[in-house]
């Protein structure tokens, strides 16, 4: 079997095995386990770091190098968890024929209705595929490889927020994180904000003297209503949680809401915060009530220039493998925000994932293949 048709049968390998072993956010143990034994195989040093025990998690983040001659040092980035799965449903991921009039493809999918996770475990697959194809090239050919696995992205890029970046020493870094098709790259991606209103009534009881009370579930559904829900141009805003009230028969006093805004300019993003802060006020005023607003900046944003070394390799490489380069931004956050935050200037390349987060989830595994091929001659792995 020549090297281009068992590369991607390769990747399907990785992929089934890797979607096999549930990984949620928190529980990562076997799946870093598993990963960290096929680096060591490839002669790579591993080391985990104490991201688990900061984030409450049974894992921390993995960290697998493999030396070479050359003087760059590149980071190679997936994370091994994924969103929750459906309670009670076997996770089963299956490989499949593409139904396509060529009937080369494979795709990959859980038989039942569950979360695959491809969302990254593709990214992993990718990583590991090219560590192999570093590790079968000369010392001298080849940069130093800095594969990071990190653990607790969905839930904020936790694993890559603890991580010591600064001790990698890394130059450039690829991020296989992109929900994007093959040949879009990531090159820029929005600031995050958490949000708390708090909405403040006063207690009251319901039947005897309701009159006496200042009803903060109304002063909440006042905010909601104010609230600038949804995407406006390059800003969006949610409100994705509300906790409050005690008894029916009590006028409730406090509503918690929780939410988030993105945007990708900065101070687009300030401004959107002060918006929100307003209008909450301007809609409880009338009713008696308060609004106490904090937020909390989870990430920055980032936005690459088309001249930075990752696009320069990228490019280079793209044409023998019919790929057309193209610069891709996301309302998305990953594990890329915290690289380019903390001074290394890293792409996030787009592997085709398709339906993510969701149990009709799935992937083919030729998108996996050209993206690690192209990636991989952008390295100069032989």
């Amino acid at each position: 079997m020549t090297e281009a048709a068992a590369l991607p049968e390769r990747l399907r390998e990785h992929l089934l095995a890797l979607c096999a072993i549930p990984s949620p956010s928190r529980a990562e143990r076997s799946v870093v386990d598993h990963v960290a034994a096929a680096c060591r195989a490839l002669g790579a040093s591993v080391r985990e770091d104490d991201a688990g025990q900061r984030v409450g998690g049974d894992a921390g983040n993995l960290i697998a190098e493999l030396p070479g001659g050359r003087p760059e040092r590149v980071l190679l980035n997936a994370h091994v968890d994924t969103v929750p799965l459906v309670p009670g449903v076997p996770l089963e991921p299956v490989a499949e024929a593409a139904d396509d009039s060529a009937g080369e493809g494979v795709i990959v999918r859980c038989r039942d209705p569950q979360v695959l996770g491809s969302d990254d475990k593709a990214g992993v697959a990718i990583v590991l595929e090219l560590m192999r194809r570093a590790a079968a090239t000369p010392v001298g050919d080849r940069p130093t490889l800095l594969a990071v696995f990190t653990v607790g992205e969905e839930r904020g890029l936790q694993g890559a927020q603890h991580l010591d970046v600064a001790a990698l020493r890394a130059d450039l870094g690829f991020v296989f994180d992109g929900e994007v098709g093959v040949g879009e790259v990531i090159g820029a991606a929005v600031y995050k904000q958490a949000l708390t209103l708090r909405v403040l009534g006063r207690r009251a009881h319901a039947a005897l003297e309701p009159e006496r009370g200042v009803h903060a579930l109304l002063a909440a559904a006042a905010v909601v209503q104010a609230f600038p829900l949804g995407r406006d141009g390059d800003v969006v805003a949610n409100l994705g949680r509300v906790e409050g009230g005690s008894a029916s028969n009590v006028v409730p006093d406090e509503v918690m809401l929780t939410g988030e805004a993105r945007a990708f300019d900065q101070r687009a993003l300030e401004a959107l915060l002060e918006r929100i802060e307003r209008v909450a006020h301007e809609a409880v005023r009338p009713l008696g009530a308060s609004v106490e607003f904090a937020s909390e900046r989870l990430y920055d944003g980032y936005d690459l220039g088309d001249d930075a070394t990752p696009f320069a390799w990228l490019r280079a490489a793209a044409p023998a493998h019919g790929i057309e380069l193209r610069k891709v931004r996301s309302i998305g956050g990953s594990d890329t925000n915290v690289f380019n935050q903390r001074g290394i200037p890293t792409v996030n390349v787009g592997i085709g994932m398709h339906d993510i987060h969701s149990v009709d989830e799935w992937i083919d595994v030729r998108d996996l293949a050209r993206a690690c091929g192209w990636v991989g001659d952008a390295l100069g792995l032989g």
